[in-house]
């Protein structure tokens, strides 16, 4: 019979027709025509009417319509037995035939077909309607392959099935509705591989299955909608493995897939809404190795995997969202390697991501990625070597268990971790970001962000808030921490909590001198959060705030950088020496200040000069000596007294620096 034609033409010649073991009175001669109302195919093929029904069942025992076109087909020509509301058929075959009732409806509803086989293979049919509802097979085989359908409307609804095999193989659907609803299967294999259901809806919402094998595969779906809503599955395999979804939506929702493996390897879906959203996909493994899934919003919100592997594997998703809210991976784990997940957002909102490892290395994102209050058990979280050059992520309030998480050389426009629990050793070895967000995180193990091959591009940092239990490695000049922290858009009081934080660490991991940096970075921050805090406190007295800013300015950064620069005390003791020494000079020179010498007369000759004098008194008054070969006068008594304060606190200084440096 030829596949693919628009229409057909019907000759009956009075000339007796005989194929195989099929004979018949007289012959049909049909033509095919395609859309352009050419000729393509003619074929010849018995002729069955109302006459020939009936005068056959008047003879036989069981009705066969093999190799026939049989017109205005009608049920009522039967007179059948009947069983529970259903006309049996017994040992019923009509294969390689054409049912033929152009205008009118073929009905086949609530027939009880009983054989060992029932035989509808390279059958057409053509009619306004065709209606298998509430059938039932009672065969070992039930065969449909290769049959094309032509009308407005198939009805296969409330069918059943006994435990044959059912094959709709290589069937070709018409373009109008494909009623599959409610249909029952007990047992065997059913084929629907490389079926063309052309255009239209094609529903099998609340169909049971229980069969081992379900197949699918290079099936061809057009841009309707396909509903496999709440339908009960195979319990060995479900296979949809290279099939084509066109561009209408497609439901799964509330499907249950049962304990099976199930198969959407290659399978491609077009611009429609595809959902999964509340679907048991058991204990079986599941594969979407290489699947497309087009434009439209993927939802798998609310699913539940069990102990299989979930592999999406290569899978290429287009502009819309791609939903895993709430879903429950228990144990299998799931594989998103080298996923490219287009251009939409990607959310795992209160996930439960299981004892299984979840896998993203080498993904790619144009969007967001959303996990937020997620949990993970035991298994490995695999970020590593991931492309989000242009995408936002953020993993927010998350538990990672205890399993390895790994983001080493992987690339992020932003990534926020805000709020994450981080119990295990965690390595954020990133290439680049341009804002790392670890606010509010709990650390309790090793946070690595020390990659040793090569310097992180981080542009903005935040460790507002983060509980320290552990210790973080990073590398406070490569990453050019001061700067990151210093560039945020945030209060002083959080800068320096975060230097604080950054402090401790580094005296943790024996980084002493990154520990000096940061803590000077703490206490200028801290410094200016105070002055803020004062002037927002107190506005009258904004200028002695000030005044008290620039006293701890000057004494404790500037002299030594808050006893951590053993060199800048020193250089700044040198600095107070001779300034004291220039006051002496100048005010001797020009006021009435005298440094008097207890020894030596005016002229003798191993008495100072004039300058000699100013710089000795400086010394031996800065260092606390006190020789008395020389004593101030006037009010060089009161500069003198001054220095020597100083002079004792800068020492005190050094030495609380000095010391600070050798005992580490």
């Amino acid at each position: 019979m030829q596949r693919y034609f628009k229409k057909i033409e019907v000759e009956i010649l009075d000339k007796k027709f005989e194929k195989e073991n099929s004979s018949y009175p007289k012959t049909a001669i049909v033509s095919f025509f395609d859309e352009n109302k050419t000729k393509i195919n003619e074929e010849s093929y018995g002729y069955a009417n109302e006459d020939y029904i009936k005068e056959f069942i008047s003879k036989n025992s069981e009705l066969q319509l093999d190799h026939c076109l049989i017109e205005n087909f009608d049920i009522s020509y039967l007179k059948p037995k009947i069983y529970s509301e259903k006309i049996i058929l017994s040992n019923f075959s009509a294969s390689h035939s054409i049912f033929y009732n152009k205008e009118n409806n073929i009905d086949l509803s609530d027939i009880l077909f009983e054989s060992n086989n029932v035989d509808f293979s390279n059958t057409c049919f053509i009619g306004k309607d065709i209606n298998f509802s509430g059938s039932a097979f009672y065969a070992d085989f039930v065969d449909f392959s290769n049959t094309k359908f032509k009308c407005d409307k198939l009805i296969f609804s409330k069918a059943k099935f006994s435990e044959a095999e059912v094959s709709f193989k290589n069937a070709i659907f018409s373009s109008g509705l494909k009623d599959f609803q409610d249909m029952e299967f007990h047992g065997g294999k059913i084929i629907f591989v490389n079926a063309d259901f052309i255009e239209g809806d094609v529903l099998f919402t609340d169909t049971k299955f229980n069969s081992n094998h379900i197949s699918f595969k290079v099936a061809n779906f057009g841009n309707g909608r396909i509903d496999f809503s709440r339908v009960q599955f195979g319990k060995v395999e479900t296979s949809f493995e290279k099939v084509t979804f066109g561009d209408g939506d497609v439901s799964f929702r509330s499907a249950d897939f049962q304990n099976g493996k199930v198969s959407f390897t290659s399978a491609v879906f077009g611009k429609g809404k595809k959902s999964f959203i509340n679907t048991n996909f058991g204990d079986g493994n599941i594969y979407f190795k290489n699947a497309n899934f087009g434009d439209g919003t993927v939802s798998f919100r609310l699913s539940v995997f069990g102990q299989g592997i979930v592999d999406f594997h290569f899978c290429e998703f287009g502009k819309g969202n791609i939903q895993f809210d709430r879903a429950k991976f228990i144990s299998g784990g799931i594989d998103l390697k080298a996923v490219n997940f287009g251009e939409g957002k990607v959310s795992f909102n209160k996930t439960y991501l299981g004892e299984g490892d979840i896998n993203l290395e080498g993904t790619t994102l144009i969007g967001e990625f959303l996990m937020k209050d997620s949990v993970f058990g035991n298994g490995e979280f695999n970020f590593k070597e991931s492309n989000y050059k242009n995408a936002d992520v953020e993993i927010n309030n998350v538990d990672f268990g205890i399993g390895k998480i790994s983001f080493n050389k992987s690339v992020f426009r932003t990534l926020s971790l805000k709020g994450s629990q981080l119990d295990n050793y965690f390595d954020l070895r990133i290439t680049s970001c341009e804002m790392l967000d670890l606010s509010n995180t709990v650390v309790k193990d090793i946070l690595d962000i020390n990659p040793p091959g090569f310097d992180p591009e981080i542009k903005a940092i935040d460790l507002s808030g983060m509980r320290l239990l552990g210790r973080i490695y990073i590398d406070w000049r490569r990453t050019n921490l001061k700067q990151l922290i210093h560039n945020q858009n945030t209060a002083f009081k959080s800068k320096a909590e975060q230097f604080r934080i950054l402090k401790e660490n580094f005296n943790l991991t024996g980084q002493y001198s990154y520990e000096d940096e940061a803590y000077v970075e703490f206490k200028r921050a801290e410094a200016i959060s105070h002055l803020k805090n004062d002037i927002v406190k107190k506005p009258k007295l904004k200028f002695w705030a000030y005044i008290k800013y620039a006293f701890k300015w000057l004494i404790f950064d500037k002299m030594g950088k808050f006893a951590t620069d053993p060199l800048r005390v020193l250089f700044t003791m040198l600095i107070t020496y001779l300034l004291f020494t220039l006051i002496y000079i100048i005010l001797g020179k020009f006021g009435d200040v005298h440094i008097v010498s207890s020894i030596f007369e005016p002229n003798d000759p191993k008495a100072l000069g004039f300058v000699g004098k100013a710089f000795y008194h400086s010394a031996i008054t800065f260092l606390t000596i006190g020789y008395g070969d020389y004593y101030p006068d006037g009010i060089a008594r009161w500069i003198s007294s001054v220095e020597g304060f100083v002079g004792l606190f800068l020492m005190s200084y050094f030495t609380v620096a000095f010391v600070r440096k050798i005992l580490r």
